[in-house]
């Protein structure tokens, strides 16, 4: 696949948040076919062999030890660590050899629990696939759809024998998935059996997932029962890499049901403008920062997180209180503003 790619000006990439894994590549708009029958096959008829779950420990392993000495991954450990220790966003979000290798002692060897998780969640319902090319539409669908097609859903196709095999791995799954929310492209549980999508897009996509996330209760990660009602919290780091910086974090509603009328989007906007007398102007021309950004740090479908980041001079960092008091001025006035 890697070879392909790269033979023909391409690249491949995946990531994974807290509620969804992306696998992406790009290649020459000629040999897009090529390169998408052998990304296909990967959902379709995925190996798992004993080797390549072992490789892929070592490089989950070998990324989190790069983490380590990664100031932003240790800011966001910290974060996850001031969380409330029952919602899942505390939970560690990698992994390394101590979480994820098998010993005689693991009930449920990982390769299991593998087999059990692609099991669980890889499965039509949950999965939704988007091309884009020179090609016509029609030509990009009928890619996508003869090849994913053949996609079985095994935890409705398979035996009740079947199923009752190596409960412990899936039993582990659906305990470590018992909180997620309902991220997913249909609205009933994700641990009950779905139905296949009734309808596909008239766009180069396989199924027509809801537009807006379901709306879902505010369920906060962050609460100040969780530090004995002492907000707001100041706390300080220590990093490795040389730098002076505020961030300032506010636990907010989720804001994915509203997409197009986001209030952190707007709130992003003004607070991170640069235009004259603007917070970063003001600032700046004291000699206080350097740069000035805001948004979401944290966007789910229970929650968010507005953040603003503040890269401090020598000098700004003796006067923190104040560029912190600048910030707070400017909220205030949006907040006069909004309430005319």
């Amino acid at each position: 696949y890697k070879r392909y790619l790269s033979c023909h000006g391409g690249s491949s990439n995946a990531s994974t948040s807290m509620h969804a894994t992306t696998y992406k590549f790009d290649v020459l708009a000629e040999h897009a076919e090529g390169a998408f029958d052998i990304f296909s096959h990967f959902f379709v008829q995925p190996l798992f062999t004993v080797s390549g779950t072992s490789r892929e420990v070592n490089a989950v392993d070998s990324e989190n030890s790069k983490n380590i000495s990664t100031d932003g991954r240790r800011r966001l450990q910290i974060l996850k660590a001031l969380a409330d220790p029952d919602h899942y966003y505390s939970k560690f979000s990698t992994g390394h050899k101590g979480t994820l290798d098998s010993t005689e002692q693991q009930q449920v060897p990982v390769r299991d629990a593998l087999l059990a998780f692609h099991k669980r969640h890889y499965r039509p319902c949950n999965m939704v696939c988007v091309m884009v090319g020179p090609q016509s539409l029609d030509q990009l669908q009928e890619w996508i759809t003869t090849r994913f097609a053949s996609i079985v859903d095994h935890t409705n196709s398979e035996s009740s024998q079947a199923q009752n095999q190596n409960t412990l791995a899936m039993d582990l799954i659906d305990q470590a998935a018992k909180d997620a929310p309902n991220a997913r492209f249909q609205t009933t549980s994700p641990h009950q059996p779905q139905p296949p999508p009734s309808t596909t897009t008239t766009t180069a996509t396989t199924t027509t997932p809801e537009i807006n996330a379901p709306s879902l209760p505010f369920n906060p990660a962050f609460k100040p029962s969780i530090q004995n009602n002492q907000w707001p919290i100041l706390l300080t780091t220590l990093p490795i890499r040389s730098m002076r910086k505020i961030l300032l974090q506010f636990p907010l509603p989720s804001t994915q049901s509203i997409p197009n009328a986001s209030p952190s989007t707007l709130l992003s906007h003004l607070l991170g403008h640069e235009g004259p007398n603007s917070s970063y102007a003001i600032l700046q021309d004291k000699g206080w920062i350097q740069s000035l950004s805001s948004g979401s740090r944290v966007s789910d479908s229970e929650q968010s997180l507005f953040q603003i980041d503040i890269g401090l001079t020598e000098e700004g960092e003796g006067k923190w209180k104040d560029v912190i008091r600048v910030l707070f001025e400017h909220c205030r006035l949006i907040d006069d503003v909004a309430a005319k």
